[in-house]
């Protein structure tokens, strides 16, 4: 194995617990937070969407505007897609067109304001390789599968 690669995999473990005993800081209070990393956001204590940045207050911010759209506020999202497929509204069509779709509309809005409430744990990583393998990991480690999704757009 890359001696490289090794030296990052074995940092793993401890960033996550790092991370995990990290204060919990709520999206009204976002002072000393770190630009670089990776964050978490938690609902009723329990990780739900891993997350990272180079910009981390706004990015933070983003996920639970108002006015954010699908491209900014993707864990709101993708929170609005389930419940709107739970409810029964098709939901197989470009992110586009769900949000030109008034009752996806109205799905997304409460789910921005669902992440508004959430509190979030951050670590700083300033390094971009192991910011994405960290990401992965952490939300593998989490268990945030159900909203975290590495796939393209």
């Amino acid at each position: 194995m890359n001696k490289e690669f090794e030296k990052i995999i074995d940092q793993l473990p401890g960033l996550l617990k790092k991370l995990t005993t990290s204060d919990k800081k709520f999206r009204n209070n976002l002072k000393g937070v770190c630009e670089k990393g990776i964050y978490v956001f938690y609902e009723n204590d329990k990780p739900i969407y891993v997350g990272r940045t180079n910009r981390m207050k706004h990015r933070i911010l983003e996920h639970g505007r108002k006015s954010s759209t699908h491209n900014s506020a993707p864990f709101a999202f993708s929170i609005a897609k389930k419940n709107a497929e739970e409810s029964g509204i098709k939901i197989n069509m470009g992110r586009k067109e769900l949000e030109n779709n008034l009752e996806f509309v109205k799905m997304f809005f409460k789910a921005k304001e669902r992440v508004s409430n959430m509190h979030v744990r951050v670590i700083e990583i300033d390094d971009q390789i192991i910011q994405t393998i960290f990401e992965v990991y952490a939300s593998l480690k989490l268990e945030t599968e159900e909203f975290n999704d590495f796939g393209t757009h």
